[in-house]
């Protein structure tokens, strides 16, 4: 008997070389994938070094939504103030929801991500942008007893062919093994598209736009729902989800979203 034969009769040596085998396997596969379709930044396809990345121009196009923010709107303050500040917005008309947060300013870079991924079926953008929401919503990730996503009308659903809200929602339960369920509640009835409303017409067209089924209800009694969304623009969309899910049984209801619109048009502040 040969020496490779003698080593290739243990099992133990067997599953070594097996396993030695497969890993130079996968860096060969790794190496030539590499090769063909080199990395190249998500947003404006500049090389990289490394693949799944935005380049540093993209990077500094980004305006990251950090401390000082408002204790329940997570908009930024313009200038340091103590934790837990409430903005005078959220003062005045106190929402539904308990805290909403976003990874940055819906602008530049974050924006263009946002409509590859919504509107070009860009989904290889899921684990950056995963990356950065749970870096942003840890506070409230943590405090989450289920992850559910905005849901879409069945006709828009129709349309788009995927929910952009719950895909994100999805990836984030896997990776932070909170539970998830996307058939909590629904559109019940095609609202007009939020492009060009004013903020009061935002309120009436999503107003008792949400319905959830009794059969669901067991599923919110005492939880606290971390409500996950592409852009927070008004607050409408998310406050009449919040409503829908506390009148339900819900103790809390959160928001986390890869936006939020600041600017002075949509007043948001």
């Amino acid at each position: 008997m040969s020496a490779y034969l003698r080593l290739l009769s243990s099992k133990r040596n067997q599953k070594l070389v097996h396993k030695k085998l497969h890993k130079l396997t996968k860096e060969t596969s790794k190496s030539l994938i590499d090769y063909l379709f080199p990395p190249v930044c998500l947003n404006c396809l500049t090389p990289l070094e490394v693949p799944h990345k935005v380049c540093p121009d993209c990077w500094q196009n980004i305006e990251f939504l950090v401390a000082p923010l408002c204790e329940i709107k997570g908009t930024p303050f313009p200038f340091d103030l103590e934790p837990g500040t409430i903005s005078a917005a959220a003062i005045k008309n106190p929402p539904e929801y308990d805290k909403a947060r976003g990874v940055a300013a819906y602008e530049g870079t974050m924006k263009d991500l946002i409509h590859k991924l919504k509107y070009n079926d860009r989904h290889e953008l899921l684990n950056l942008l995963i990356t950065w929401m749970k870096f942003s919503g840890k506070e409230l990730i943590q405090q989450s007893d289920l992850i559910v996503p905005i849901p879409l009308y069945k006709s828009r659903l129709w349309e788009r062919r995927f929910n952009q809200s719950a895909l994100l929602a999805k990836r984030l339960s896997e990776q932070t093994k909170t539970p998830y369920d996307c058939s909590i509640f629904h559109r019940k009835k095609k609202t007009r598209s939020q492009v060009g409303l004013t903020s009061k017409e935002r309120y009436q067209n999503l107003k008792n736009a949400f319905i959830i089924e009794e059969t669901k209800r067991n599923k919110l009694e005492g939880k606290s729902i971390l409500v996950i969304d592409d852009v927070i623009t008004t607050g409408a969309t998310i406050n009449s989800a919040a409503i829908a899910l506390k009148k339900s049984g819900a103790r809390s209801v959160n928001i986390l979203s890869l936006a939020i619109v600041t600017d002075s048009h949509n007043k948001f502040m």
